[in-house]
């Protein structure tokens, strides 16, 4: 009953494909969408319950889990996991996103919020995917949603959607590009954690279990030098410790980031004029997502110098505005994807040295969720939002090793950067041709 929905692109576009003779079918003859009942979970302390990601996780580049629930008020845990022959739709908030199932979403309770499509046929896979991530399908599911201001998507409106089938060769062609772009992305996803694993050897060998207790007693000199403004988490045992088995470890000395850049930066913040025809724009959640379209283009010439703001390929994007426990302090190597898209004003930008430091030793040394982010967190301030300014990032100290381990790590994490350019330019050619082939069987093209 909600009347907007009449008045949506998607409705017109789905009644378009419904008054074919042939060339479609609903997705209820195509895949099985389910979703769970609604969970009610009851958190307890890190590690020890069963691992949890919300709808939003899901779709990051890097998804990490930040809360675990009482495995025993979990009703039939296991339905509520995934495995890769999945495909996951968001039905919650903002309807319509779709994604693969990665290495990262398994063994987990994934939330209800995200609608379970299953291929009836294996070989439909691609397609399905393809066909998903479509500006069409999107349009056609956000005409179904309902809700006020949270809106939903049932599993029983995405069983009558139609999917547009095109001759069985052009499919499979599509659906080939699909998957080899997601058997490169977690390939990519394989070779940064090794990375990792690497830095963690270098940085802990003896496996020293870090201390978790968050009081600490320090002098007060401490507290009130530099630039601490009285944030009790700079000063957290769990921090210290870090810094000092960090530091110790260092085979040859630590550089601060300062040391190793040619600039930590930040952009001020400015007017937005978006509008069709401009540069490509990036919010900083955007940068962190798997593969996110381009949703705004900015008129950057109404901007005066807007030179400081586009992105280049072998730098660093650092989130500097977010929660602590979300994107706050995360960074991503820039590739040449990138070149030429405006960026958010909530990034900080790191220009490596490349004499001095590798582009993916930098990052893999900053990002690592145990013996990098939470050194670059510490430095947050503020309240309900926290911030990071350059000023204390450059502040941060890096461990240095020998130059085989540097080069291994650097090598490692910038294959996995580039690796992750070319999945993402094979998924979206793939998708622009999905999206050309329904145009040619039903002629509906979205632009």
């Amino acid at each position: 009953m909600e009347a907007r929905s009449y008045l949506t692109d998607g409705f017109g576009l789905r009644r378009r494909i419904e008054a074919l003779d042939s060339g479609w079918k609903r997705f209820g003859e195509v895949a099985e969408v389910w979703q769970p009942s609604r969970l009610k979970g009851y958190v307890v302390p890190p590690g020890s319950g069963l691992p949890f990601l919300s709808a939003g996780q899901a779709f990051e580049s890097k998804p990490r889990v930040r809360k675990w629930l009482a495995k025993p008020m979990v009703r039939d845990w296991r339905s509520r996991t995934v495995d890769t022959s999945m495909i996951l739709l968001s039905c919650s908030g903002e309807v319509g996103r779709v994604s693969a199932v990665y290495d990262e979403h398994l063994n987990v309770v994934l939330t209800h919020d995200l609608l379970r499509v299953e291929s009836k046929n294996a070989a439909d896979y691609g397609w399905l995917y393809a066909y998903m991530k479509t500006r069409l399908f999107y349009e056609i599911a956000r005409s179904s949603q309902y809700g006020h201001m949270i809106k939903h998507l049932e599993a029983e409106h995405v069983n009558a959607m139609p999917v547009v089938l095109p001759d069985a060769s052009a499919r499979h062609a599509v659906g080939s590009d699909v998957v080899a772009a997601l058997g490169m992305r977690r390939q990519a996803r394989f070779l940064q954690n090794r990375a990792y694993r690497v830095y963690e050897l270098a940085v802990n060998p003896s496996s020293v279990k870090v201390d978790e207790s968050t009081w600490s007693a320090v002098p007060v000199r401490d507290v009130f030098a530099g630039r601490r403004r009285l944030e009790g988490q700079f000063a957290r045992a769990d921090v210290r410790s870090l810094e000092k088995l960090v530091t110790e470890s260092a085979t040859h000395g630590v550089d601060t980031v300062q040391e190793v850049t040619k600039s930590v930066r930040l952009g001020s913040r400015f007017k937005r004029f978006f509008g069709e025809g401009g540069t490509a724009y990036r919010s900083a959640s955007e940068l962190f997502d798997v593969n996110a379209p381009v949703t705004k283009r900015i008129h950057a010439g109404l901007l005066g110098d807007a030179q400081p703001y586009l992105l280049d390929s072998g730098d660093i994007v650092m989130a500097c505005s977010g929660q602590t426990y979300g994107l706050l302090g995360r960074t991503v190597i820039l590739t040449k994807a990138h070149n030429g898209v405006f960026g958010s004003h909530d990034l900080i930008r790191v220009t490596p040295e490349r004499g001095r430091m590798r582009t993916g030793y930098l990052h893999t040394a900053l990002s690592h969720e145990v013996y990098g982010r939470p050194r670059v967190v510490r430095h947050a301030s503020g309240t309900s939002i926290p911030h990071l300014d350059p000023v204390d990032i450059r502040s941060v100290g890096l461990p240095r090793f020998s130059p085989e381990i540097e080069s291994e790590i650097a090598d490692l994490a910038e294959e996995a950067a580039e690796l992750n350019r070319r999945a993402d330019e094979l998924e979206s050619a793939a998708i622009a041709r999905a999206a050309l082939l329904v145009d040619g069987v039903a002629g509906v093209g979205v632009d």
